[in-house]
């Protein structure tokens, strides 16, 4: 890469998006499709051609005051996604270390600072991030505002504080928000954008969560594919897109319920798994193996989780700050620990999967939490260590391995219970 001029870090980066877009259409599901189509126009076009429309954000930012603004929200975790399925990350990251990022710095953002450094990204004409749950997210903000001067806000979250008095302190900031956006944008966010955006954002959530009930029963798809792509839906709340997305994927699964023939088949009787975290998006070989080969199918991801509750539409504001203060990395281990428990029972769990990626130091380091359920649960348990976005140092092989092995303990203890190897029994 050393000598490659911006122009063609941006045009390889283009073209390897068109590239995946051409691939999407083969996507088992419509959801998915749908959202790798506005994606790729988000990274192709709008990025490039209309920067005073985007806002560069953070997962678990209530977009809905994006859209309600007339605003489009680039996540700054669904970038490095992009840019480690497109398998540039491993370039974008070295990058970001020669320009003297730390080697432990979560490879999330370097791969971000790398594919900004090169060209490939434009840099960020406005930035609000949250402090959730990640510590480098603020650590990024403040590397766009001393690199590129960009506009930012930190919409500060508080721990473990879910009163009234955290309500109001977030309220408080997202009104803040508002007038922030209004100063370095021009737009004013009216009250009818605001409840149209809470609408769209409600009828999203009603149809995801109707799908994790159906999900309940047999396998429909492959888990990997809402790893990879439907946790792409929270980035549009608030958006027709993300109730249009929302709605295919309802419909889709629902038909499939109704149908046993589209139930899945697997090299081997099936088991369930519970999936903790993200996974490695540059090794869907790995994942394909782990469902499809080893007939491990992922029943249900903690991404997939709806843990905010219906938004009011005539108090937005904040029922928006209660959505942000309601997820579940934000309370204590016990309520965590309880949410494990259901999941177990409700999806009825054969093993649990706690994907350990190494540049994260908070999520991670509440894998215990995890392991006691699935021991008082009595099943399974793999803490899986490697990278979601840096390739370098991850062996597929021993993925593999340790993913076998991770299936013989479950078929041993099939065989202790004498449970059924049906596939939804």
């Amino acid at each position: 890469m050393e000598g490659t001029s911006p122009s063609a870090e941006k045009s390889r980066l283009v073209h390897r998006f068109l590239l995946a877009e051409k691939t999407a259409k083969d996507l088992d599901l419509e959801a998915a499709r749908l959202l790798v189509e506005w994606q790729t126009r988000l990274y192709t076009k709008m990025l490039w051609d209309s920067p005073e429309q985007i806002v560069w954000t953070n997962m678990v930012m209530p977009t809905e005051l994006f859209y309600a603004c007339g605003l489009a929200p680039v996540h700054a975790e669904m970038t490095a996604g992009w840019i480690s399925s497109l398998l540039l990350s491993k370039e974008y990251i070295r990058v970001a270390e020669e320009r003297g990022f730390h080697v432990g710095l979560c490879s999330y953002h370097k791969a971000v600072i790398g594919a900004m450094e090169c060209g490939a990204i434009p840099p960020p004409r406005l930035a609000v991030f949250s402090s959730h749950i990640c510590d480098g997210g603020n650590g990024l903000l403040q590397y766009f505002r001393q690199r590129f001067r960009t506009p930012i806000f930190l919409l500060d979250i508080p721990y473990q504080q879910q009163g009234e008095r955290a309500v109001r302190f977030v309220e408080g900031q997202l009104r803040d928000l508002i007038r922030f956006l209004k100063a370095y944008t021009g737009k004013t966010l009216y009250p009818k954008a605001l409840s149209n955006a809470v609408r769209y954002s409600n009828h999203s959530r009603c149809w995801q969560q109707a799908v994790n009930e159906l999900r309940k029963g047999p396998a429909l798809f492959y888990g990997n594919q809402a790893l990879r792509n439907l946790f792409g839906l929270s980035f549009l709340s608030g958006s027709s897109r993300g109730e249009m997305a929302a709605e295919a994927y309802y419909r889709q699964i629902k038909e499939r319920s109704a149908r046993p023939e589209t139930w899945l088949s697997t090299d081997k009787p099936p088991r369930r798994i519970l999936w903790i975290h993200f996974a490695p998006l540059h090794a869907g070989d790995v994942m394909r193996y782990f469902e499809k080969t080893l007939g491990c199918l992922i029943a249900f991801d903690i991404l997939g989780y709806v843990y905010w509750p219906t938004l009011s539409e005539e108090d937005p504001i904040r029922d928006l700050a209660k959505k942000v203060l309601s997820h579940f990395f934000l309370t204590g281990s016990g309520q965590r620990m309880r949410l494990y428990r259901r999941l177990i029972e409700d999806y009825r769990i054969n093993g649990a999967v706690f994907f350990m990626h190494q540049g994260c130091r908070a999520i991670p380091g509440a894998s215990w939490e995890l392991r006691m359920i699935a021991e008082e649960k009595k099943i399974p348990f793999l803490e899986l260590p490697g990278d979601c976005i840096d390739p370098r140092g991850f062996s597929s092989e021993q993925v593999m391995l340790r993913m076998e092995a991770f299936r013989e303990s479950m078929d041993l203890h099939t065989n202790r219970k004498g449970e059924k190897d049906v596939l939804g029994d």
